[in-house]
């Protein structure tokens, strides 16, 4: 069977495998095809994150599926390059603290962690790869601001969708409040 692997930022190939092939092989191709070390390589199918030991059947992969690749930096490079700061909810907690009460400190926390989870879980791939594209696009035009110009209208797909949920989320809790 072909399937069709697909990176992140656009780039693609085919590879004919078959369903009881490891995910593992799978990577090896993915490897020598896309020149993507297997180290580095996040295997999704559906959303779902691939196991190495596990063969392509066990995840019902069948004859011209997708599979999508996310590249994880070399480990070594990200922790040296990357500073340590602590992490946000640690911060936001401190914040909390000086305004609430502990225990209501510790309750609008656990709120906003939810929220956040929440909004999270409703990002598809698809909003990935826009975001990833953006992002690069800004960055070629900073280090180019000769070459590229942003597009006149042009507007961010995630901010607009993140005010039509909050806009919605806002009209649920007014319509329950009513009640």
């Amino acid at each position: 069977m072909f399937l069709t692997v697909k990176l992140l930022l656009g780039r693609r190939c085919s590879v004919k495998v078959s369903e009881q092939e490891s995910v593992a092989t799978l990577k090896k191709l993915v490897s020598e095809r896309l020149q993507v070390p297997e180290e580095q390589q996040h295997l999704l199918f559906r959303g779902q994150l691939l196991a190495d030991d596990k063969r392509l059947s066990d995840y019902c992969i069948g004859p011209n599926a997708a599979i999508n690749v996310i590249v994880r930096p070399p480990e070594e490079t990200a922790l040296m390059e990357a500073p340590q700061p602590q992490p946000l909810w640690h911060q936001l907690g401190q914040v909390l603290a000086k305004p609430f009460k502990p225990q209501d400190a510790e309750a609008v926390l656990q709120l906003l962690r939810q929220e956040q989870e929440q909004r999270l879980q409703r990002i598809s791939l698809g909003d990935l790869e826009q975001l990833a594209q953006h992002f690069l696009a800004e960055e070629q035009a900073d280090s180019q601001p000769e070459r590229v110009s942003p597009r006149p209208g042009s507007t961010c797909i995630m901010q607009e969708r993140e005010e039509k949920v909050e806009a919605k989320e806002q009209e649920e809790v007014a319509t329950s409040a009513d009640q």
